[in-house]
């Protein structure tokens, strides 16, 4: 197949916008000996499905600080490494549950938040410790551009 479409030129120029893009799905689908009618079905009804779906990707979509996963990482001499990935931040309480359950006294807890655009933030403590602490472990990174509120720097 060839692509014979010329980003440099507009493609609306006097026309469809679009109509450039329903004849190269078209052609893509339909092939390239397809007749013109086919092509521009195949096009049209290709393109009114992503309509759809563009939609559903804009409103899944993440701002820059926002997390996106969260990685529990465990290390301790009687059970050695351990790491869980989760789609959810855990609370302050949870991530306290959880060490109950999967620490020994002792082990290293890190709190990797991985943000959509921002990178990671990685923040560690020894089990067991308490409240306060698992609020800063579990608390969300900090935005440049929002300074966090009096009392919690």
């Amino acid at each position: 197949m060839t692509d014979d479409h010329d980003p440099t030129a507009e493609p609306w120029a006097g026309g469809c916008p679009a109509a450039w893009l329903v004849h190269d799905v078209g052609r893509f689908l339909a092939g390239e000996d397809a007749p013109p009618q086919e092509v521009g079905s195949a096009g049209r009804q290709a393109l009114t499905r992503a309509a759809a779906e563009v939609e559903r990707l804009l409103t899944s979509s993440y701002a820059p600080h926002e997390v996106v996963a969260t990685e529990l990482r465990f290390a301790g001499p009687q059970r050695g490494f351990r790491r869980t990935v989760l789609a959810l931040s855990p609370t302050p309480a949870a991530l306290q549950l959880l060490c109950m359950r999967l620490c020994d006294l002792g082990d290293d807890v890190s709190v990797l938040q991985h943000t959509a655009g921002h990178g990671t933030s990685t923040r560690t403590d020894t089990w067991p410790f308490g409240m306060a602490v698992a609020e800063e472990l579990t608390r969300p990174p900090e935005r440049d551009t929002v300074p966090l509120p009096p009392g919690l720097a």
